[in-house]
């Protein structure tokens, strides 16, 4: 089994639509079998629901994140997953000082998709507009797309060499 982690501050905003994306771009590639993806933040209030104006982006798009519950960044979450993006080197860095051991399986989801790409991430939208929630979406989306090759050529634990090792 295969588990990606998608990780921003407080699992409302980017992390959820994330989510969201990633499940339907494996729904839609026929190759969703076999991956689970989950969300959670670094400073999380556990519960809390998805922002109602990413609840409102995501669904636009099919995609359906209304019963979402935030949830803390975990130990647990962090050991089990396969590969960990992130929504900005901030992330990235909480992760690698208290789990330096998950450092080779985490990345920048933008660095992730693209070693060329912006190495600063996705902005957090929180207390934007709509618009920058329909930014946001599309950037998490864009980068997602790209990463999909990379992500779908993951191997399950313990199944030989692995190519989730992000750069």
């Amino acid at each position: 089994m295969v588990r990606i982690l998608v990780v921003c501050t407080g699992n409302v905003c980017r992390s959820p639509m994330a989510e969201g994306i990633l499940r339907k771009l494996l729904r839609d590639s026929g190759s969703h079998g076999g991956v689970i993806v989950e969300s959670a933040g670094t400073a999380a209030m556990e519960g809390a629901h998805a922002s109602g104006n990413s609840v409102d982006v995501a669904f636009r798009r099919g995609i359906d994140i209304r019963g979402h519950a935030a949830r803390q960044l975990t130990k647990r979450l962090v050991h089990r997953a396969s590969l960990i993006l992130t929504m900005q080197p901030e992330h990235k860095e909480w992760i690698a000082g208290r789990y330096p051991e998950a450092a080779g399986k985490t990345d920048v989801i933008t660095s992730y998709a693209d070693p060329d790409g912006d190495p600063d991430g996705i902005r957090d939208p929180i207390g934007l507009d709509l618009d920058a929630y329909e930014e946001t979406f599309v950037e998490i989306e864009g980068s997602l797309r790209a990463a999909l090759p990379r992500i779908l050529s993951l191997k399950p634990e313990g199944t030989g060499p692995t190519t989730n090792r992000a750069t």
